[in-house]
């Protein structure tokens, strides 16, 4: 059950800056005259947020990249949502192909991306990509701003992920002199790397992103190990800070910028609903019915097609698993769900067609009448077909070579509501600091991930269920409105405490303007 954030936001307005807007129009393809749909992009994000800002009647700002997006709005990119209902503003800012090639597709993706999570072979880096990521973060700032003035009562800029990491340090200088002080904080969904690996970008566009961050008054990350990354990039790029590890907090000049760990989660309920409903027992029955033999088991793994995911890895690791272990052909099926993703990019291209081709020499390889090694799903499938695919697996891989949370991992927990599956997940994931009765693997040893999948499919049924129940209990302790209500709670605590200590900081600056120079 969603708790009531809008208590954290009493006499503030919240407005959120992403690069996905929460609701999307466009011309329905085919269709005849004027005929505008909306629809809602999927994920965890949107149905956590929407609700808060539908309480608190704030904006939203994000990238309006639906073809029907600039007939719906008004002159200035605003209207109100959702469409059914009203009760907030949803501010989009406009981006070209140019912009979302140098931007999006170029920094952010190909620069940033690649390092953050340590695969640098991926790594592609232009000076057009870095000159574009700032012209569009300053397009953003100067709609954030724009906002914060109209907001009728105290702003709270709350920035989402890598895409707009000179945002906060922008909009600050735009808000510098304003009456009423504005809360900036921002969430960095994907890890964030050591110094070694960020000073591979250009010097002007690592300090750029270092001293764009700080602009912020609350960092938020996955993990521990995240923050401290970043307190070393800091600590090396920014000499004039200081930095307090304890307290996991930066002075710079006169602010400090606090840093938060608050790992992101799933709207449990929401998958278990699925699972358990009659479409999903059924389909799960379905899958099980076509795909299992007597006695057998089926795993299962989902990802967007991207090579942080570990997926050639994995069918390594698989083709291995049934050359050493002859006894677990036909017991053993994997579906293997992989979602195009960033096809326009040549890196994601390549990739997807190494899977199709891994899967069909596998199959090759040791299929037989009646019996397909693995099944590979290379389509979109909703959540409620994911639903039935989580609960129908015995074993759910997850093998990310670096992950900032992995929420696979824990839709699979949420959606196993026969508790008798095992999670096998990779170490290299933030789900791993989490998650205490998953079978730990290292992606880059194909052994390990053998010898892990051999364990999780003669795991007896007892430890089977224990394991799952525990986590479980651990994972309804933590859902994604536990996340935002955690995150909240700590932006009402820093903005309230500013707010008491302006008056008096102000004061005694009044004082000092008063008293006499020493000159």
């Amino acid at each position: 059950m969603m708790p009531d954030t809008s208590q954290y936001l009493a006499g503030r307005t919240l407005i959120l800056v992403s690069n996905r807007e929460p609701y999307e129009h466009f011309h329905e393809e085919g269709a005849a005259g004027d005929d505008v749909k909306v629809r809602r992009p999927p994920g965890g994000l949107v149905s956590a947020l929407d609700p808060t800002m539908r309480c608190t009647h704030g904006t939203w700002v994000a990238w309006g990249s639906g073809s029907a997006d600039r007939e719906t709005a008004d002159e200035t990119g605003r209207l109100q949502v959702p469409p059914e209902s009203p009760a907030y503003t949803l501010r989009r800012v406009w981006l070209d192909d140019a912009d979302v090639d140098g931007y999006y597709l170029g920094f952010a993706n190909s620069a940033l991306w690649p390092l953050c999570h340590m695969l640098l072979q991926h790594y592609d880096m232009r000076q057009e990509y870095w000159d574009r990521y700032v012209a569009v973060n300053e397009r953003f700032a100067d709609a954030a701003a724009e906002e914060a003035r109209r907001a009728p009562k105290a702003p709270v800029v709350w920035v989402q992920d890598y895409h707009f990491a000179l945002v906060p340090s922008l909009l600050r200088q735009r808000l510098a002199g304003e009456r009423r002080p504005t809360f900036i904080h921002q969430f960095w969904h994907i890890p964030f790397p050591p110094p070694d690996i960020l000073r591979l970008l250009p010097t002007a566009a690592y300090t750029g992103v270092m001293r764009g961050l700080l602009g912020n008054d609350l960092i938020e990350f996955h993990t521990d190990r995240y923050a401290q990354n970043f307190l070393d990039c800091v600590d090396e790029f920014v000499p004039e800070s200081r930095v307090h590890r304890d307290g996991k907090r930066v002075r710079l000049g006169d602010r400090d910028v606090s840093l938060g760990v608050f790992p992101i989660s799933i709207d449990v309920e929401q998958y278990e609903s699925l699972a358990r409903g009659p479409d999903g027992a059924q389909k799960a029955a379905e899958l099980r019915e076509k795909y299992v033999a007597d006695g057998g088991s089926l795993g299962v793994s989902v990802d967007r097609v991207d090579y942080t995911k570990g997926i050639p890895e994995r069918l390594r690791a698989l083709d291995q698993l049934w050359t050493e272990a002859p006894e677990l052909r036909r017991k053993l099926t994997f579906v293997v769900v992989a979602t195009p993703s960033r096809s326009e990019l040549r890196s994601y291209k390549t990739l997807e067609e190494e899977v199709v081709a891994g899967v069909k020499a596998i199959n090759d390889k040791f299929g037989e009448d009646g019996w397909t090694p693995i099944v590979l799903i290379n389509e979109n499938v909703d959540a409620a077909g994911l639903a039935s695919i989580y609960r129908a697996g015995d074993v759910c891989l997850v093998s990310s070579l670096q992950d900032g949370m992995n929420l696979v991992a824990k839709e699979y927990i949420a959606c196993n509501v026969d508790e008798q599956g095992v999670l096998v997940l990779s170490r290299f994931t933030g789900a791993a600091a989490e998650i205490d009765d998953a079978i730990l693997i290292n992606p880059f040893n194909v052994d390990g991930v053998v010898a892990g999948l051999r364990r999780a499919v003669t795991m007896p049924p007892e430890e089977r269920r224990a394991r799952m129940q525990r986590m479980r209990r651990q994972l309804h302790r933590a859902t994604i409105f536990d996340w935002l209500e955690a995150i909240l709670a700590r932006v009402d605590e820093l903005a309230s405490s500013a707010t008491e200590l302006r008056p008096a900081a102000a004061e005694r600056s009044t004082q000092m303007s008063a008293e006499p120079s020493a000159a």
